[in-house]
């Protein structure tokens, strides 16, 4: 395993606000976990509700697969963003340098200190989790996400577009800091996928 991050959690003899999630996410080398992921459905004021499963490989690397409703794989392979929809038999290739910012784990996927891109506000404990707040200090196409905490473990994460507009994601069967093979987050195109885009 590679050596964590060192970053100063202090600020004028004070710690600094959202210190326990920095000293999370600075020994955490992998995680994987199923989730269920809900967002409202504008339209039909109802929950759009989807499943899938998560991994990742700091820094750089994470797999997100959609089982259900619709079969979607998303993969960071370190230096592109893949996105397989099934349905359309279709692969879209982008730099992942060009989208970085706007990637919701971004915070969680780079060995950077989380407070060079975000403002942490610890937001207290709400249904047995202890929540941090964090927002963007440059504009992204949602306004903040929400981190809840178990245990000192990730367990929740809400991602804010707007305030009746949240993508909630839960995540169950957890498994951090354990050995992923490297090839689960190689992207290889499936024969006979369309190809939109160059890799790099």
């Amino acid at each position: 395993m590679t050596a964590s991050l060192t970053i100063s959690t202090q600020v004028n003899g004070k710690e600094k606000p959202g210190k326990d999630l920095q000293d999370y996410v600075n020994q955490l080398q992998t995680f994987k976990a199923d989730f269920v992921q809900t967002q409202p459905d504008e339209a039909l004021f109802t929950l759009n509700k989807s499943t899938g499963h998560f991994e990742l490989n700091r820094p750089g690397q994470l797999t997100w697969q959609y089982f259900q409703p619709e079969e979607q794989k998303i993969v960071v392979d370190g230096t592109n963003l893949w996105v397989y929809d099934l349905d359309l038999d279709q692969v879209t290739v982008r730099p992942i340098n060009d989208v970085k910012a706007e990637l919701p784990l971004s915070w969680l996927l780079y060995k950077e200190p989380i407070q060079d891109k975000f403002t942490i506000i610890e937001s207290g404990d709400k249904s047995g989790l202890r929540w941090f707040n964090l927002t963007p200090k440059q504009a992204t196409y949602f306004q903040s996400i929400e981190v809840g905490m178990k245990d000192g473990e990730m367990v929740e994460v809400w991602m804010y577009q707007s305030a009746d507009n949240i993508t909630k994601v839960k995540f169950t069967n957890i498994q951090s800091n354990q050995v992923i093979p490297y090839t689960h987050f190689q992207f290889q195109l499936p024969e006979g996928a369309d190809l939109v885009g160059t890799p790099q």
